[in-house]
């Protein structure tokens, strides 16, 4: 597998979960939360959960055929920046930055090998996962404050 189709592929695994736009070849529309991908070959199949179709109408599931698909479009911005949780922790934890791995296709960031941080949480256990977990509240809560002016 080329790097591009590796990246791309990542790229599409970042979208699980997320709220998407769909963008039909004839015109039409679907958004809701993107729950599979199935990107074999030259299809990109998709399932959407807590759709709307361009009508409005409220749809709970769909299937939809990766020939139709003309746009995915990402309606959300993660509040988790890996680079920038990475440069946060660091400084809390006072951990060496050489411990640090950001990866920013897949948003995360592993620390000492063993630790996983993501927007979903951190993956592992033990003593330094717990400080972990607390400097992560730490950060989540200061992106979810409203910005003021002048700050």
């Amino acid at each position: 597998m080329s790097e591009a189709t590796r990246r791309l592929r990542q790229e599409l695994s970042s979208l699980l979960d997320r709220q998407v736009m769909i963008k039909l070849s004839d015109g039409s529309r679907y958004e809701g939360r993107l729950k599979g991908i199935d990107a074999d070959g030259l299809t990109l199949h998709l399932v959407l959960e807590d759709a709307r179709d361009s009508s409005g109408n409220e749809i709970p599931k769909v299937f939809i055929s990766g020939s139709h698909v003309s746009e995915i479009v990402l309606k959300e911005r993660a509040a988790f920046n890996a680079k920038e949780f990475a440069s946060y922790a660091i400084e809390r934890l006072k951990v060496r930055p050489d411990n640090v791995k950001v990866d920013e296709v897949l948003n995360v960031v592993r620390f000492l090998d063993r630790y996983v941080a993501s927007e979903k949480g951190i993956e592992g256990s033990g003593p330094f996962a717990e400080k972990l977990y607390s400097v992560w509240q730490e950060y989540m809560e200061g992106k979810s404050k409203p910005r003021t002016s002048g700050s």
